[in-house]
């Protein structure tokens, strides 16, 4: 017995799948490039706030290391 599914999926389906796929994983990867720069631009900011003698800012900086 013959698949009935599968002579109605044509190449262009196909193509649009992959084509909409890999736009996902564009925006993805875009978004997540954006939220790591945002999380480095704030730790970077504590740390010179630490550096200028702030020690709740040191205490945050320095906290993550400690837990490693």
């Amino acid at each position: 017995m013959a698949c009935k599914f599968c002579p109605k999926i044509r190449k262009f389906d196909l193509v649009l799948i992959v084509i909409v796929c890999v736009a996902f994983y564009g925006v993805d990867k875009y978004q997540s490039k954006q939220r790591e720069k945002s999380r480095v631009e704030a730790f970077e900011a504590l740390q010179k706030a630490c550096l200028y003698g702030d020690t709740y800012a040191c205490k945050k900086v320095y906290a993550g290391v400690d837990e490693k």
